[in-house]
């Protein structure tokens, strides 16, 4: 399957749904298909994306749950394959890392108190870490866009 081929079935798709979650959904699905199609991948990275396309059976037979589980694989293929993340990913990421950090400082400072102030402390230094690094993922073209 294609990457365009698998737009279109996802825009179908996204037309006869009737959740508003599940049209949400597909607008993210197609959104990063459009925006990966427009990236400077060589032909064989293009196939390998086809491949795992073809792997995966995007069909209208399958459920909503499991197209959305198998377009999980394709992100994480993705991100490991070539390093390409979705927008704020390590935003989020260093937000819960600082968290769990300023937690487990916070605690060993002061029992309640410390905890507070830990996770606050712990949290703004993960924004800051993970801004940081999307800003570098977008420089390097490392990043999908998830709206359209």
């Amino acid at each position: 399957m294609t990457i365009t081929e698998a737009i279109t079935f996802l825009k179908q798709a996204e037309k006869t749904a009737e959740k508003k979650s599940q049209k949400k959904h597909y607008n993210t699905f197609i959104a990063i298909l459009t925006d990966l199609k427009s990236k400077d991948l060589d032909q064989e990275q293009f196939e390998a994306i086809e491949k795992k396309l073809d792997r995966l059976e995007f069909s209208a037979k399958l459920p909503f749950k499991q197209l959305r589980r198998n377009f999980s694989k394709l992100q994480q293929f993705l991100k490991v394959k070539f390093s390409l993340t979705e927008e704020g990913h390590y935003t989020s990421l260093g937000i819960a890392i600082g968290m769990c950090m300023g937690i487990a400082f916070g605690a060993i400072i002061d029992r309640y108190i410390g905890s507070s102030i830990g996770m606050t402390v712990g949290m703004a230094i993960g924004i800051v870490i993970g801004k940081s690094m999307d800003s570098k993922a977008d420089i390097n073209d490392h990043v999908l866009k998830t709206t359209l």
